[in-house]
């Protein structure tokens, strides 16, 4: 039976499992703490939106430059692509022949969003749920819908 991986993560942080089949349990491979997850866009990004000049209106007043996300969406988003990256790295590897993500539904989303198709390709389940702070059994308990542990 194949090694699987199973990523626990929020955007604080990650557990990386290994599961080698039925009964065997959870192996804790790699604990990522993520700090920056908890920060508020004010303590990450002091500064506000920088100002232009309207170069095509002749208007010579300036104009506050918007974002598109927040300082915190940012963080978030670059996090997720760093434990994505990870977990591509591992899977060229092949330490790991199938996968299961486990993170509150829109860290999920930005999990799923950042995998390559060969990676995303050996997901082979996801629970959407905030399990971060779980004990083993908690997480054998969730995971038990979707591989056998």
């Amino acid at each position: 039976m194949a090694t699987t991986w199973i990523l626990v993560a929020h955007e604080a942080g990650a557990r990386v499992f290994e599961n080698r089949g039925s009964g065997k349990g959870l192996d804790l491979i790699e604990t990522i703490e993520h700090p920056e997850g908890r920060a508020r866009d004010r303590d990450i990004d002091a500064d506000r939106p920088g100002r232009s000049f309207r170069k095509d209106s002749g208007d010579p007043r300036r104009a506050a430059m918007s974002r598109s996300e927040g300082p915190h969406d940012r963080v978030v988003a670059d996090f997720a692509r760093t434990l994505t990256g990870k977990l591509q790295s591992a899977r060229a590897e092949n330490q790991y022949g199938r996968l299961v993500l486990v993170a509150p539904p829109r860290f999920l989303g930005l999990l799923r969003s950042s995998l390559d198709a060969p990676t995303a390709q050996l997901v082979v389940g996801s629970v959407s749920k905030n399990l971060a702070a779980s004990k083993e059994a908690e997480l054998i308990e969730h995971l038990g819908d979707v591989i056998a542990v």
